[in-house]
């Protein structure tokens, strides 16, 4: 199974696209290939304008931000002590080849994340892991799936989650804020999101984050009260999900802590969140 090829509508689109950054002075070759310049497309229907704006505050953003040298630059040496209280990792791929993010909420400690690391840390994490999705895992999945990889499926257990973590103010605003720049600035990058245990008080933390997502990733994004298991099924093959989400995969290690993958030999253990 492959994700969706580029429609005749698409590439004549991209066509044009690319005159109109060019003659806008958003030229940018780090990330002005073809896949990059659809996401931003496609992210806006296809409407070339909008599509040139948002890429052009992205080309702005990385700049001023240094975001090209962030993975040889940035180094997160509290990653075991967050690991250890914010449960999480990268764990083989789904039935299109692409990567799966497994977010253990339901092992979530969140007083004890922002006692090990600070909120600006935390937030600069997440975008070098958004950097190495983009540089290292999807290429390997290509690669692994004879075909292009361009997005990830991520999967929230919120299993039992305690009340206080879901309205925790602190962890709120971060979520807040990785929601605005993951849209933003990483469009077309969720091939799934699949939220599985989500309890009622969850609705409350949803309608928050709602408004930062783009209309075309909430239509990818599915939330279970109970285990999802057919949601998860369909996306999944059993051999690669977690036995704890439902699947018969049982990494010696652990599945949360494994590095198993089509990039396993690219990463090392401080790659794994």
């Amino acid at each position: 199974m492959e994700e969706e090829a580029v429609t005749e509508e698409e590439a004549l689109a991209l066509k044009r696209f690319k005159g109109v950054i060019l003659a806008r002075g958003y030229h940018y070759p780090q990330r002005g290939d073809d896949h990059t310049l659809l996401r931003f497309l496609r992210a806006r229907a296809l409407d070339i304008s909008k599509a040139a704006q948002i890429y052009g505050d992205y080309v702005k953003w990385r700049r001023d931000n240094h975001i090209d040298s962030l993975l040889q630059t940035f180094t997160f040496p509290e990653l075991d002590a967050v690991l250890a209280a914010w449960p999480q990792n990268w764990h083989k791929t789904d039935r299109f080849g692409r990567p799966i993010n497994i977010q253990l909420l339901s092992r979530l400690r969140i007083q004890e994340v922002f006692h090990a690391t600070t909120e600006e840390r935390l937030l600069k994490r997440a975008l070098w892991v958004w950097e190495e999705l983009h540089e290292v895992k999807l290429p390997a999945c290509s690669k692994a799936a004879g075909h292009q990889v361009g997005r990830a499926t991520i999967i929230v257990d919120l299993k039992d989650i305690p009340l206080g973590t879901i309205t925790n103010a602190h962890g709120r605003r971060v979520l807040i804020k990785m929601a605005q720049i993951f849209s933003r600035y990483y469009p077309e990058y969720l091939g799934r999101l699949i939220i599985v245990n989500a309890p009622a008080a969850f609705k409350v933390l949803w309608e928050i984050l709602l408004p930062f997502i783009d209309v075309p990733t909430q239509k990818r994004i599915g939330i279970h009260r109970g285990n999802g298991l057919a949601d998860l099924l369909s996306v999944v093959a059993p051999e690669n999900l977690p036995c704890f989400l439902g699947g018969s995969c049982k990494c010696p290690q652990g599945c949360e802590n494994s590095l198993t993958g089509p990039w396993s030999d690219k990463v090392d253990a401080q790659q794994r969140m």
